[in-house]
Formats: C-alpha cells, sequence, structure tokens
C-alpha cells in the first residue's frame, strides 16, 4: 500500500477524467525544510515501523488532515 488510498478503488467508481486532470491528481512531491533533532525522531519512528521516512511523513500528514474533517 502507497499510503495514499484507504481501500481498493473500483475501475466504476473512478469519473471520467482528461488526461490533464489524471496528472494533476498523481501523488505530487512536496521540499520542507525541519530541524535535525526532528528529522532524527522521525527517522527513528520509520526505522521501528518498517517504513521509509518519505512513507511515514505522507502517512502522517494524511492522517493529521483525516482528522480535521
Amino acid at each position: 500500500m502507497n499510503g495514499f488510498s484507504r481501500r481498493p478503488v473500483q475501475a466504476a467508481e473512478l469519473p471520467a477524467v482528461s488526461a490533464a486532470e489524471h496528472l494533476r491528481r498523481c501523488p505530487q512531491r512536496v521540499s520542507v525544510t525541519i530541524s535535525w533533532r526532528l528529522r532524527q525522531r522521525l527517522q527513528t519512528r520509520a526505522d521501528e515501523e518498517g517504513r521509509s521516512l518519505s512513507n511515514l511523513l505522507a502517512f502522517l500528514l494524511e492522517q493529521s488532515c483525516s482528522q480535521d474533517g
């Protein structure tokens, strides 16, 4: 699982979109600057959970946003 979806989506559930719209909906790369100490803490957690740092950050951001709604 890539951390971007909660369940498999059936093709019939997907709305028809143009190729340009499809590209806008693909996962996007984001760059942030964090302190060395925070990075170390996040890397330690990622290692403990057996996932990459990038995957952990995507998970935490998605989790945080889903709690808002």
